[in-house]
């Protein structure tokens, strides 16, 4: 056991793995996560994301939708903190890029969004992940957004 607490700690293992999660108990979770987001049931849709990032760090997943519910609470300084926490594993990972342009739109800097929607464009020019895919959409809204308010 301290072999595999030592993995989860050197982060070369998750911890659904290391408590024996199936992927269906780990499918249930982000069922219900998204339950609570639907509803927005913004507090509890919270708890679930912020376990289910504990669980699996390498999913982006939650952490993109924490900081959807974090911004349409008005809570921008937490969702800074989460991308800045996606950010410093990697400057350039596509889901954090996607994130910061998330983020930079939902606080109104739609020049900045433009921007590293841009390098997000770089990162993935033909929108092959779900990131760039996710970053087509936020690049039109951002568009739009920056042309209206020139």
């Amino acid at each position: 056991m301290a072999k595999q607490v030592d993995s989860y700690l050197a982060g070369s293992s998750e911890l659904h793995t290391l408590i024996g999660l199936t992927p269906q108990q780990m499918e249930q979770f982000r069922g219900r996560a998204q339950f609570f987001i639907d509803g927005e049931h913004d507090e509890r849709a919270l708890i679930m994301l912020e376990m289910l990032e504990e669980l699996d760090r390498k999913d982006a997943r939650p952490t993109l939708a924490a900081i959807d519910v974090l911004l349409r609470m008005g809570h921008s300084d937490a969702a800074k903190e989460k991308v800045a926490a996606l950010k410093a594993k990697d400057a350039k990972n596509p889901n954090a890029l996607v994130a910061e342009a998330a983020l930079q739109i939902g606080m109104g800097e739609w020049g900045y969004a433009v921007s590293t929607l841009k390098e997000l464009a770089a990162c993935d020019p033909d929108a092959k992940t779900d990131a760039g895919k996710r970053g087509r959409v936020l690049a039109g809204k951002a568009y739009a957004m920056f042309e209206a308010n020139r």
